[in-house]
């Protein structure tokens, strides 16, 4: 285990934006953080990286804690912020030498230039961080927060407002360090890239609802979900939206998806007849897959 947190809590005068949180994470695990604006992502990783102090509970990281290791830890962790910590007014290199020299790294200049090279970021050198795009910088950032290769590495919505290009690559290179067994926090906005990482971590209103892989996540919440293919969806979906049993109703293209938690066959089967002999004969029911999207859907709403 390499990390362990015990009944976290961080209070904000009468704000609780982290309220007892427990979770624990294993050596080379890439864990996901997910869950809408203001439910304590941020506030719980940087409690994580040690830049906030909790109101209450333990953090034991690699061992260590940050009363009594907070130098040690230092070494140990990578933190890279929703704000890139890359200096807009240095280039580049510049960037990779302030970082690697605040953090003492002997063999900064051989390790930026690999870790510039891993992310295309070479011919960019002399570049000011100001002028490289969104992903491009966000690249640069974790290239600084890497650099004295720490153990742990904790990411905060890297690759909000990023490209999909850039995205893709910013997974490719967080890939190529987990082949070397580092561990990776991530939180991210988008429930696809979540469905990623080795468990997830869901918060709302401060509060961790699950902590699983997503596949365990899918048996334990034991939800079915399906989708309803119609000519006439409008009315198909006022139709739908009349049984308590579909849940999460939503038109997606050209099809009615939702959820029931509760299996009926026999429910199912009732709302797809009154679909088919209110609206449209023609309809078609399919039972597809349940996503992270759906899970996180249903537990903030029950």
């Amino acid at each position: 285990m390499i990390i362990q947190v015990e009944n976290l809590v961080k209070k904000y005068g009468d704000l609780t934006a982290v309220d007892d949180v427990s979770l624990s994470v294993e050596r080379g695990e890439l864990v996901g953080m997910i869950g809408p604006d203001g439910a304590g992502k941020t506030t719980f990783l940087r409690m994580l990286a040690g830049a906030l102090q909790p109101t209450s509970g333990t953090i034991v990281v690699n061992d260590k804690t940050f009363t009594k290791n907070r130098q040690e830890l230092k070494g140990d962790i990578g933190y890279l912020s929703q704000v890139s910590q890359a200096y807009g007014d240095l280039t580049v290199w510049e960037n990779i030498e302030f970082f690697g020299k605040i953090r003492k790294v002997r063999d900064w200049r051989e390790r930026g230039e690999r870790l510039l090279e891993f992310a295309r970021l070479s011919d960019f050198k002399d570049r000011l961080a100001d002028q490289l795009s969104g992903g491009m910088r966000q690249k640069l950032g974790i290239c600084c927060a890497v650099l004295h290769q720490p153990k742990i590495l904790i990411l905060d919505e890297p690759t909000t407002g990023v490209d999909p290009v850039s995205r893709r690559e910013l997974w490719l290179i967080l890939a190529s360090f987990l082949r070397n067994s580092m561990t990776i926090l991530v939180a991210t906005p988008y429930l696809t890239e979540a469905e990623r990482c080795n468990k997830v971590a869901l918060f709302d209103q401060g509060k961790l609802l699950r902590y699983n892989t997503v596949p365990a996540l899918t048996s334990e919440m034991a939800l079915r979900v399906y989708e309803i293919h119609s000519r006439n969806l409008k009315e198909a979906f006022a139709v739908v939206s009349r049984f308590n049993v579909a849940e999460n109703l939503v038109v997606l293209g050209d099809r009615i998806s939702f959820v029931t938690a509760e299996f009926s066959q026999d429910k199912v089967e009732s709302v797809f007849n009154a679909v088919r002999k209110e609206v449209d004969s023609g309809a078609t029911l399919k039972e597809i897959g349940a996503t992270l999207d759906n899970i996180f859907s249903t537990l903030i709403k029950s």
